[in-house]
């Protein structure tokens, strides 16, 4: 008898959702420094997929919810051939919620974020990274995670450290960024690669962190375009720095920063570097978390119907998460590597999808001191995107690197 797994608590809503124009998905990606051999990626892949049951699992709908049941299809590595954080077609992907690409330099692990969050997908792609290195397997390393059979690394961990004190969250409307939509699946993506000492040491100056700092910026890009206000950009935090939780399911909760009116940078940053303070606190993300846990443990809610549950939870997203936010900035931190791949890696990316009304996100992932920020686009305007880079190499010490999609 096949395993199977219940939805994690912040997984339940994708499904609801999902179509080819509102994919939600995510690309984590590294860029080596040889060409990939597509063989050895394949094996690579299968040998690692052994021990990451939570990952090894397909999606099926039940009479109430939908549920994670174990795949026992082979993967396929392919060749890259859609723009990056298209629609995800189980048809394409033998079943399997995530899909790894690859061409050149670069291979990327895409995921359906019902599977897993931005900490999960690193974690498997780093160790997909080490058997592709290393034709041995050798479980008993400290350094990276290469055996997550152990059912702590998929418990739904949102259930696990619930409460029962209850947060309340800013929830006022926010204005959006227009543009002219591609019409297309998957986004642009214009990255910019940077020295991550030189940005820190940047962000330093102004007694701020690099991600208080990069989104001062980013707050006064969007006024430059949109002239007006309150602009809400949501933060992802992996909550596994705030508690004790190895899962490699979805286990982050978000901020939302908030800014009415354009300041000058140093009051920039000191507004949100505000909100941070109250809003990166474990009691306060508990109590965001918890209420999302209760109510899907209410009598009422396990007794409706899945089809039911799904138009609830996707007039909630277009009420709330829609209408409250402009755009998605999220930095899933550094990613670090065993000292015996280092020099085989050049740097990684994290790119976001984007779809209406959030037609511009922005990732951040550093790999020793490269850092890359990837903004990703569904509309025609690069506006925002050209004001965010020229605002940072103004203030800059170094040159960024310019690279994208689109050929720019």
């Amino acid at each position: 008898m096949s395993k199977w797994y219940k939805l994690d608590n912040a997984a339940k809503i994708y499904p609801a959702y999902v179509s080819r124009n509102d994919p939600g998905t995510f690309r984590i990606a590294a860029v080596l420094k040889e060409d990939l051999e597509e063989s050895r990626l394949q094996a690579a892949l299968v040998k690692t997929l052994a021990y990451f049951p939570s990952m090894a699992v397909t999606l099926r709908k039940g009479l109430f919810w939908y549920y994670l049941e174990e795949n026992p299809d082979q993967p396929q590595v392919k060749l890259e051939n859609k723009m990056p954080c298209s629609f995800m077609d189980l048809r394409e992907t033998n079943g399997y919620l995530f899909q790894v690409v690859y061409y050149k330099k670069r291979v990327a692990l895409e995921c359906f974020h019902a599977l897993t969050d931005g900490y999960g997908a690193g974690e498997f792609l780093k160790a997909i990274l080490f058997n592709y290195f290393n034709d041995q397997v050798d479980h008993n390393r400290i350094d990276i995670c290469l055996d997550a059979r152990d059912s702590k690394f998929h418990e739904d961990s949102y259930k696990v450290y619930a409460g029962k004190d209850f947060s309340q969250a800013n929830k006022q409307k926010a204005v959006h960024i227009k543009g002219t939509r591609t019409h297309m699946e998957g986004v642009y993506v214009h990255h910019g690669l940077m020295k991550a000492q030189d940005l820190k040491a940047l962000a330093k100056t102004h007694q701020t962190s690099v991600t208080v700092f990069l989104l001062a910026l980013y707050m006064k890009s969007l006024h430059a375009v949109t002239k007006k206000g309150p602009l809400v950009v949501t933060v992802p935090v992996n909550l596994r720095k705030l508690f004790p939780s190895i899962t490699l399911r979805n286990f982050s909760y978000v901020m939302n920063i908030s800014v009415d009116r354009d300041l000058d940078l140093d009051d920039m940053i000191d507004h949100i570097k505000g909100q941070f303070e109250n809003q990166l606190q474990p009691a306060y993300l508990r109590g965001q978390f918890s209420k999302n846990v209760d109510y899907e443990s209410s009598f009422f809610l396990k007794l409706t119907p899945l089809e039911v549950k799904n138009a609830i939870l996707k007039t909630v997203r277009n009420m709330e998460s829609k209408r409250i936010v402009t755009s998605i900035f999220t930095n899933p931190g550094l990613i670090r590597l065993p000292e015996d791949m280092k020099d085989k890696v050049s740097h990684f990316e994290c790119i976001l999808y984007a779809s209406s009304p959030h037609v511009v996100n922005m990732g951040l992932v550093t790999y020793e001191d490269n850092l890359v920020l990837s903004l990703s686009r569904c509309i025609q305007e690069e506006d925002v995107i050209d004001s965010f880079f020229e605002l940072l190499q103004a203030h800059m010490p170094s040159d960024i690197t310019y690279y994208s999609n689109q050929g720019a």
